[in-house]
């Protein structure tokens, strides 16, 4: 081993990368999010890297996703609505913040694991071993990819949830007044955030989250 090796470049002033073709598309729509989402084994990638446990499975996040939108729908009234149309629209609306908070996220989570490979690349494991600051940025890295992972797993879910929503009311099976008076549907209520793990899983904090590696 040589005694003083080489540091490595840190993350912040790797290589620019050039942006994925799609994110550069003016629709920043669920659909478009998907779309973009980060494969699972790229997540696991950057994690073990760093030392990180590995990251959720996707079903098990659909399922926190879903849990919490079917919970949020019981408020609405369905009734109000002229047509399956005008609910789309504003379920679209209720999960547009979120939508493009994740889309935003993925783009960046892309570039810091592009970044990861270049760096491994570049350098040697001494390298990056006897690299202090280069390990806490790579952690912190991780952790943002790890976060827009289960970010948008979770609206990914929750969207299921309205697909199915839609559907039932274009059959006529989920038209209903609300047993008890509720804001208006286009002002949907605004709970606490749920904690569950250490992870925030309501849909009101998914749209208003802020950035960091709490």
């Amino acid at each position: 081993m040589t005694d003083n090796p080489a540091p490595v470049e840190p993350i912040a002033n790797a290589l620019t990368v050039a942006r994925f073709p799609l994110e550069r598309r003016k629709a920043r729509s669920v659909e478009f999010m998907q779309m973009l989402s980060l494969d699972r084994d790229d997540v696991v990638e950057v994690m073990k890297e760093a030392g990180q446990k590995p990251p959720y499975a996707l079903s098990t996040l659909k399922r926190e996703g879903a849990r919490e939108v079917r919970s949020r729908l019981r408020e609405w009234d369905l009734s109000v609505f002229a047509d399956a149309a005008e609910l789309e629209d504003a379920l679209r609306a209720w999960f547009q913040p979120a939508v493009t908070l994740a889309i935003s996220e993925t783009a960046e989570a892309r570039d810091l694991i592009i970044r990861e490979r270049q760096i491994r690349l570049a350098t040697n494991v001494e390298q990056r071993l006897m690299d202090t600051a280069y390990r806490q940025q790579r952690a912190l890295a991780a952790q943002q990819v790890s976060e827009t992972w289960i970010l948008s797993g979770r609206i990914i879910g929750g969207w299921e949830v309205v697909i199915a929503c839609l559907e039932r009311y274009r059959e006529g099976r989920h038209v209903r007044k609300t047993k008890s008076e509720k804001l208006p549907v286009s002002t949907p209520v605004q709970t606490e955030p749920v904690v569950q793990d250490g992870n925030v899983v309501s849909l009101g904090a998914w749209r208003n989250r802020s950035k960091g590696t709490g």
